[in-house]
């Protein structure tokens, strides 16, 4: 308390004085009126009082006396106009910054029993309770979207309602947005002050935008203007946390009735964990799988040749009966959703004289599911299947390619035997009756191939890059070579598989492998292209293509979405022309999508949404050592009275002894 009127050297003389005036007052012996009596010892005896009766005067003027000390006191005080410390300080303008992100879920160390969120609301609430009559506050919480739930107002009211409504949500904090924000508010307020409540786990971008809020770079649009102070006030926690950051599923292109779901589990905390996967199809368990883990720690799990007649798989991870319930963390990240893509039919072009009918019978056993076209040379660069196709296979025998390419992923078989040519991997000379010596038979495209004593005519050394990878040498010369590059349109990436002989010129087609090499061919293609993705990152605008969620995109002009389930509040969203429309997905689950217009009109697809994200669920706290003067101290004191005057208090207080003591005195209690 601060006195704004009258000073203590002031008070204490009137005080003091005013004292003993009472007190002399008190001490004037009362003049007795004498009365004559007949028989005074008589009246002696009948007017003589008890001890406890003379005790109980004694004590009541003392009470009286005291009495009016206490009224002397509070009209003395009331002359110094108390005012605490709050009330006499520079306004001010206090913007606190609410970290919400996932990780604000896990368990707090100061609080046991408290979520971190818990005990930064606290510290919200005790800083909006210190307000002064003339400061300013306003409520901005960061998660994956910026919010203002409590504006700029000196009510205390409505921002403490506003905290009420602050939650933990999925994803990282956007800290940058949010002190963009507190930024803006501030500008031109008197006193101007950012408060982040943070529990410290951070992503690099938030970590960076504090960083930079703390060395005073967040200051307002003048350059004149100073920095604007910024601190933090921390409530962290035990690290350990288990969490599902992926879980996908995808149909077998040999066998579009079974799936493949995978799984993957990261233990974040800095100790040996153990928890149970569980996957549930459509409400049913299709598998479960006891995982272990080591600190740091991440293990993918894979279930195989699951029913594809259920279409949402939901992943949970749960404890062992007796385990620490703490080692979860935060529960957004123990679950995970997805959602079996559609894999429309895989678009094949084989482009080809008609004389190799080994490879076109090869091709004709896997019609179940790609659909096959073959066109002849002269139609190789106009024929219009090839501007749809998935896959295109060059096999001209003595002619060349045609020139340019398609963009799609290309199988070149003998691409340089005619030079100059268009093929993407060149020759660098030829080979006469080549051995194939070595190849690599971990990779996919040659799973279950052997080419040993494969006899060969003739073929081409293909000429490498850093990034290709050679599936087969003859004696050390590259013979077949992978290349991922950009397509001819230059915008989507594409694989082109370049075979450097002719099968016409060799006897693998003779060969058990040939056929197996074929439908490897097909199948390493198709599981490359996309719509194998089963989930999206939970935010507020990510990109996602219709395409790749198996919904049209020729002449989509709007999607409308609804989600997640079971809520069914739906909004309409623009497709641009390449067909990617921003999906809105706050929360983790399963949205419907629905094409409003184009060829694909009325048809609607599902798409998992999942946090998925390590930043998110990573609990340890990456500010570190802070500087003493950037750590927010104790929040203020709150004050019993907001605006009143205490000097009016005061006086409210003396008159209401007086009334106690004027009805004291007609009680006769004080004479």
């Amino acid at each position: 308390m601060t006195l704004a009127g009258w000073t203590w050297p002031e008070i204490l003389p009137v005080f003091a004085a005013g004292a003993a005036a009472i007190t002399a007052l008190y001490l004037l012996r009362m003049r007795r009126r004498q009365v004559v009596v007949p028989f005074a010892a008589l009246w002696q005896q009948v007017t003589r009082e008890s001890d406890t009766r003379r005790l109980w005067k004694k004590l009541r003027r003392l009470l009286s006396w005291l009495l009016q000390l206490v009224l002397l006191a509070l009209l003395c005080a009331a002359l110094g106009d108390p005012r605490p410390e709050s009330w006499l300080r520079d306004p001010q303008t206090v913007a606190i910054v609410i970290d919400r992100s996932a990780s604000v879920a896990g368990p707090a160390a100061s609080e046991p029993g408290l979520t971190r969120l818990e005990v930064l609301l606290r510290r919200a609430r005790a800083e909006i309770a210190g307000l002064g009559p003339t400061d300013r506050a306003l409520v901005i919480t960061a998660g994956a979207e910026v919010e203002v739930p409590g504006p700029l107002g000196r009510d205390a009211a409505p921002l403490l309602r506003a905290l009420d409504d602050v939650v933990p949500g999925p994803g990282e904090a956007d800290l940058g947005r949010a002190l963009a924000l507190a930024r803006a508010a501030l500008t031109g307020q008197a006193g101007g002050r950012i408060l982040v409540l943070t529990d410290g786990a951070l992503d690099d971008a938030a970590a960076d935008a504090l960083a930079a809020c703390i060395s005073g770079h967040v200051s307002s649009d003048s350059p004149d203007a100073a920095a604007i102070p910024c601190q933090v006030a921390r409530a962290g926690g035990p690290a350990d946390n288990l969490a599902l950051v992926a879980f996908a599923a995808r149909r077998y292109p040999g066998d579009r009735e079974r799936i493949e779901v995978l799984a993957e589990v990261h233990n974040l905390g800095d100790a040996p964990a153990s928890a149970v996967l569980e996957v549930q199809a459509d409400g049913l368990v299709v598998g479960r799988q006891a995982v272990q883990l080591g600190p740091g720690e991440r293990r993918r799990e894979i279930l195989r040749e699951l029913d594809a007649a259920r279409t949402r798989l939901v992943a949970n991870l749960s404890l062992e009966p007796g385990a620490d319930p703490q080692l979860l963390g935060p529960p957004d990240d123990d679950r995970a959703y997805a959602v079996v893509p559609p894999l429309p039919p895989f678009k094949v072009v084989l482009v080809t004289d008609g004389t190799d009918l080994f490879l076109e019978a090869a091709l004709l056993t896997l019609q179940e599911h790609i659909q096959l076209t073959g066109i002849g040379p002269a139609d190789a660069a106009s024929h219009p299947s090839l501007a749809e196709a998935d896959l295109v296979i060059f096999d001209l025998g003595e002619r060349p390619l045609p020139d340019p390419l398609p963009a799609a992923d290309l199988v070149i078989f003998d691409p340089a035997r005619i030079s100059p040519d268009a093929a993407p991997i060149r020759g660098a000379g030829e080979l006469v009756r080549p051995f194939l010596t070595e190849q690599h038979r971990e990779h996919p495209l040659l799973d279950g191939v052997v080419l040993k004593d494969v006899n060969l005519r003739r073929g081409t050394r293909l000429a490498t890059e850093p990034g290709d990878t050679v599936l087969v040498r003859s004696l050390g010369d590259p013979l077949v070579v992978l290349r991922h590059e950009l397509g001819g349109d230059g915008r989507r990436p594409r694989a082109v598989l370049a075979l450097g002989f002719d099968p016409r010129q060799t006897d693998l087609p003779l060969r058990t492998a040939f056929p197996i090499l074929v439908a490897n061919i097909i199948a390493y293609f198709e599981q490359a292209r996309p719509g194998f993705v089963a989930s999206v990152p939970v935010g507020p605008s990510r990109p996602v293509a219709a395409a790749e969620i198996g919904l049209g995109a020729q002449g989509l002009g709007q999607v409308e979405v609804r989600g997640p389930e079971p809520a069914e509040v739906a909004t309409t969203v623009p497709v641009d022309a390449t067909g990617v429309f921003r999906l809105r997905a706050m929360q983790p689950g399963i949205y419907r999508v629905r094409a409003v217009d184009g060829d694909a009109a009325g048809a609607e697809v599902l798409v998992a949404v999942n946090q998925a994200s390590v930043a998110a669920s990573d609990l340890h706290d990456r500010l570190g050592e802070l500087s003493p003067d950037v750590v927010a101290g104790e929040a203020s004191a709150p004050v019993p009275v907001r605006d009143e005057p205490l000097w009016a208090l005061l006086l409210l207080a003396a008159a209401l002894l007086i009334a106690l003591e004027w009805a004291a005195y007609h009680r006769r209690v004080t004479v």
